[in-house]
C-alpha cells in the first residue's frame, strides 16, 4: 500500500476540483450532448453487459479516477493478491479465494503446501462426494448449517440457480434463534437427511449450537453406528470435527488463506454441487475465473470491477453519498443484496488503515437492497424524491428461467424505467409534489441469462470491486475484527445469565442497562416456570 496521504495527493485534489465542475451538470444534458454516451460508457464481456452511462461522469472523470487508482498502486496490489503475497496484514495471511477458481500460479506454495494441489484435491473430493449423495436415493434433503460466509454465499447461489437444481433439496440454517432450526427440521425425515456443518474454526457459537441440536434430532431415528454417515463437515479444524462425530472421509478441509465471505468457490459450496451437480458448480468457477482474467488484464478504463470500485469512490468520498443499493430484477436473485451486504460491509467497514492510523475519509457505504419490483413499492420513493441520493446497481437477466414472457417483459420494462427515471427526473411547476430532480446515478448489469457462468462472473466482479475500494482507502478488506468483540461479550453474558449465583453477575461488572435487562429477562423466565 502507498504510504502517502490520500487526501493530500495531486490526484485527489484534481478530483475535488472536478467535482465542483460537475455539480451543476445534469445527466440529461450529458445524454443530449453526446448520442454515443451508451457505447462510450458500457462494456460487454462474455454475455454480461455493464452499462455505467447513467452516472455523474464524463470521460475526464474516468481519466481522473483511473489516475487515482494508478497512484494508489492498484495494479501492483492486485498482482500481489493473485501471487499469494501476504496482503491480509493484521492476520498475516494471503487472500487466495481466486485460487479456488484456478486464477493463480500452478507453482504457488503456502507454508510448504501446494495451493494448486490443495485446490485439485478439494475439487476432486467435492466431485466424488456430491456424486455419491446425488446417486443415493435414500438422501432427499441436506441441511447446511453455517453462518455468515458459510451460509449467505451458498444459499444465494442455490436460490439463484434453483430452476436448474435436480438433486436433493437443501435447507440453510444460520440463526441461533431456535425457531430457525425447529422450522427446518420439523418436516424432514431423519433417515433421508444429511447434515452439512460448515464452520472454518468449528467453534462458531451459532453453528455448533444448531449442529448439536440437529445431531440430537438425527439420533432419534438413526442408529448410533450409522449416525456419522449422515454428517459432513467443512472446516479447518479437523480435530474438533472428529470429536463431534464426523468421520475422516466426511471432512472437507479449509485453509487460512480462504476468507469466510470469499469461500463459496471451494468446499463451502458443496451444497451447490449436491443440489445442482458438479457441472453447474464448475461453470460457476469458470465464470469467476473469466472475471479474474478480465480484472487482471484489462486497462483500468475498460475494467469492469475497477470502474465499479472507482465510481463508488467518486460517490462515497467526493459527493458524500452514504449508501449503495443492489436491485436485482430477478426473484431468483432475491438473496443477492444480503450476500453483497456482508461481502462489502464486513470487508470495508473499517475506520483504521493498514498502518494502524485513523482513516482520512469515509470508507465502506451502507449496502442494502431488494428484488424488483418489490423494491419499487418499499423504499424507492426515497430514491426518487428523498433528500439523500443513493446510487444503485440494477441486475437484469435477458432470458428468464420460466416461460411467462409477459411477466418478464413487464419486469424488464420496470427495471429500465426506474433507471431512466432516476437519471432524467421531471419538472412539474404546477404541482411541486410531483417534481423529480433526477440526476441520480445507477449502473445496469444485463446478463444474457442467469446461468452459473454469468452468476460466477457477477459475484467475482463484486469481490474485486470491494478490493479496489479497499486499496484506495488503504484498509485491509480481508479481516473482520469488529465481529469479535460482540462474540466475546456474548460468551461472558451467557454464563452470567445461566448462573443462579448473583455474585457472578456482580463480578461481570455490568453497566446498569445490561444488568437491568438480564434481571428482567430472568424474572420473566422464572414467572413462566412457576406458571407451568
Amino acid at each position: 500500500m502507498p504510504n502517502d496521504i490520500l487526501t493530500s495527493s495531486a490526484e485527489w485534489s484534481d478530483l475535488v476540483s472536478h467535482k465542483r465542475d460537475m455539480e451543476d451538470v445534469h445527466m440529461r444534458e450529458l445524454f443530449e450532448e453526446k448520442t454515443s454516451r451508451f457505447s462510450d460508457f458500457s462494456i460487454e464481456y462474455e454475455g454480461l453487459l455493464f452499462d455505467y452511462s447513467k452516472n455523474k461522469i464524463d470521460t475526464h472523470t474516468i481519466e481522473l479516477l483511473c489516475k487515482l487508482a494508478e497512484a494508489r498502486k492498484l495494479g501492483d496490489l492486485r498482482d500481489a493478491m493473485f501471487s499469494g503475497d501476504v496482503i491480509n496484514l493484521t492476520e498475516k495471511r494471503s487472500a487466495l479465494h481466486t485460487a479456488l477458481r484456478y486464477s493463480t500460479s500452478k507453482n504457488l506454495n503456502i507454508e510448504g503446501e501446494s495451493v494448486r494441489g490443495f485446490v485439485d484435491d478439494t475439487l476432486d473430493k467435492i466431485k466424488n462426494v456430491s456424486r455419491k449423495i446425488r446417486e443415493d436415493s435414500n438422501i432427499t434433503d441436506v441441511v447446511n448449517i453455517g453462518i455468515g460466509g458459510s451460509d449467505l454465499g451458498p444459499m444465494m447461489v442455490y436460490n439463484a440457480l434453483k430452476p436448474l437444481a435436480d438433486g436433493p433439496r437443501v435447507h440453510y440454517v444460520s440463526n441461533i434463534d431456535g425457531q430457525c432450526i425447529t422450522e427446518t427440521l420439523k418436516n424432514l425425515d431423519q433417515e433421508t437427511t444429511l447434515l452439512l456443518i460448515v464452520s472454518k474454526t468449528f467453534t462458531t457459537l451459532e453453528t455448533l449450537t444448531n449442529a448439536r441440536t440437529a445431531r440430537d434430532w438425527l439420533a432419534e431415528s438413526v442408529p448410533k453406528e450409522q449416525l456419522s454417515q449422515h454428517i459432513i463437515a467443512v472446516t479447518n479444524n479437523t480435530e474438533q470435527a472428529l470429536e463431534f462425530g464426523v468421520t475422516t472421509n466426511h471432512i472437507f478441509p479449509m485453509r487460512d488463506w480462504i476468507g469466510g465471505r470469499y469461500s463459496l468457490w471451494g468446499s463451502v459450496g458443496l451444497s451447490i454441487a449436491i443440489s445442482h451437480g458438479i457441472n453447474t458448480f464448475e461453470e460457476l468457477l469458470n465464470g469467476a475465473h473469466l472475471a479474474d482474467e478480465h480484472f487482471s488484464n484489462e486497462p483500468f478504463d475498460n475494467n469492469i470491477p475497477v470502474l465499479m470500485g472507482m465510481l463508488g469512490i467518486w460517490y462515497r468520498n467526493f459527493w458524500d453519498y452514504p449508501a449503495h443499493a443492489i436491485l436485482p430484477y430477478s426473484h431468483d436473485l432475491r438473496d443477492l443484496p444480503r450476500y453483497l451486504q456482508q461481502l462489502d460491509m464486513e470487508s470495508n467497514g473499517k475506520s483504521t488503515d493498514i498502518r494502524g492510523h485513523e482513516v482520512e475519509t469515509n470508507t465502506g457505504p451502507i449496502i442494502f437492497g431488494a428484488a424488483g419490483t418489490n423494491a419499487q413499492h418499499a423504499f424507492m420513493q426515497l430514491f426518487h424524491q428523498g433528500t439523500t441520493v443513493i446510487p444503485a446497481d440494477f441486475v437484469i437477466a435477458i432470458k428468464p428461467q420460466h416461460h411467462l414472457m409477459q411477466h418478464h417483459t413487464h419486469l424488464f420494462s420496470n427495471a429500465l424505467a426506474q433507471s431512466k427515471a432516476l437519471m432524467e427526473g421531471i419538472k412539474n411547476i404546477e404541482e411541486p409534489h410531483r417534481n423529480f430532480e433526477g440526476n441520480r446515478p445507477s449502473n445496469i448489469f444485463m446478463l444474457k441469462e442467469l446461468d452459473a457462468k454469468r452468476l460466477g462472473m457477477l459475484l467475482a466482479f463484486y469481490e474485486h470491486k470491494i478490493f479496489v475500494q479497499g486499496v484506495i482507502w488503504g484498509i485491509n478488506s480481508f479481516d473482520q475484527w469488529g465481529v469479535e468483540l460482540g462474540k466475546a461479550i456474548a460468551k461472558n453474558l451467557y454464563g452470567a445469565i445461566k448462573s443462579k449465583d448473583d455474585e457472578i453477575l456482580k463480578e461481570a461488572n455490568l453497566d446498569s442497562s445490561t444488568a437491568g435487562l438480564i434481571e428482567y429477562f430472568r424474572g420473566i423466565q422464572e414467572q413462566e416456570r412457576d406458571a407451568d
